[in-house]
């Protein structure tokens, strides 16, 4: 009983430390009440990762949560990110995300949409873990005359504030993915910049990818053959992504330009008609909703693109080296 009693209080102090930390989140309108209680539903409905893994029938979600721990201590002793209890749960979900992220951006500039937060401040996203609330704030932008952006995230972080789950997206996608994920979002619980939203995702971005395949040539966990698809896939991605930055700097050409707004909008439908009119060329088997672009959906590969120069720079110059590369980070950071 004496056990029993620890635990309740346990309990008790847990759940009211964590409606304290979230209470000035209470207090700043319905939005982030209602994200208050969509965490709190989060971090209590996950279970142990070790009860998780006992009761998971399918084999490949059953091994990719055993292969947690070993990618969380990969990327503490040998990435160097912050140690914490996030992805030591498993939330059970049939959504596509575990969040629906929004993002907005004036139709005649390439400059993103912002909402300031507490804690994390300026960023240029709105999540929400209601599909349908994300889409009437997509109507709403739009109606405003913004374009939009609407995507399911797998995974977020909230900055070591919370017990962060892994989730059943997250293990959708499989291996590599998931040891990226859990690394992309690691790296924003150890180092994030206030108000740098393209900062944090890219530098994110980069770690994650490039320690995914120093953690997998490592463990030796996928076949060469599995890791050159994945390599390939990756490869198709960064081109698509080179294409589409590619013509940004047309766009801010015409954006630039004394023109009238009505007339600035026609000219960039034939900027993003021939910019996928180049991907079907290249990438013949894409669906065509995946053709559809706009001044959002633009900014979205520029910020979350793996190929940061900066970065690039830094791991070079650090000769592939965690440490040396953190400390050019750091310094990179305090200047922001």
């Amino acid at each position: 009983m004496a056990v029993k009693l620890l635990e309740t209080n346990h309990l008790k102090l847990k759940y009211l430390s964590t409606l304290f930390a979230l209470l000035p989140l209470f207090l700043s309108g319905c939005y982030l009440v209602k994200q208050g209680q969509g965490q709190l539903k989060l971090h209590f409905d996950q279970v142990p990762l070790e009860r998780a893994i006992v009761e998971e029938e399918k084999r490949d979600f059953q091994q990719l949560l055993q292969s947690i721990p070993n990618i969380k201590k990969f990327a503490i002793e040998a990435v160097g990110l912050k140690k914490n209890d996030n992805y030591t749960g498993y939330f059970e979900t049939t959504g596509k995300g575990i969040t629906y992220v929004v993002t907005a951006a004036n139709r005649t500039t390439l400059s993103q949409y912002t909402w300031w937060f507490p804690i994390v401040g300026s960023v240029p996203y709105k999540g929400f873990f209601d599909l349908e609330d994300a889409k009437s704030l997509l109507e709403e932008l739009e109606q405003s005359g913004y374009d939009t952006w609407l995507f399911a995230a797998p995974a977020y972080s909230t900055l070591g504030w919370f017990q962060d789950p892994v989730t059943t997206p997250m293990l959708r996608r499989g291996s590599f993915s998931l040891t990226e994920s859990i690394i992309h979002e690691m790296v924003h619980a150890t180092l994030y910049v206030e108000g740098k939203g393209d900062f944090n995702e890219q530098l994110a971005t980069f770690v994650g990818v490039t320690a995914a395949f120093q953690y997998f040539n490592d463990t030796q966990q996928l076949s060469p053959q599995e890791l050159q698809k994945v390599t390939e896939k990756k490869e198709r991605r960064r081109q698509f992504s080179r294409v589409v930055q590619s013509y940004i700097p047309e766009l801010e050409r015409l954006y630039a330009t004394p023109s009238p707004e009505n007339e600035k909008l026609e000219l960039r439908k034939k900027i993003f008609s021939q910019l996928a009119a180049e991907l079907k060329a290249s990438f013949p088997k894409i669906p065509n909703k995946d053709l559809v672009f706009n001044n959002a959906r633009i900014l979205q590969y520029q910020r979350y693109k793996e190929e940061s120069p900066i970065f690039k720079n830094f791991w070079e110059k650090s000769e592939k080296r965690w440490p040396q590369f953190w400390e050019q980070v750091n310094k990179y950071a305090e200047n922001l």
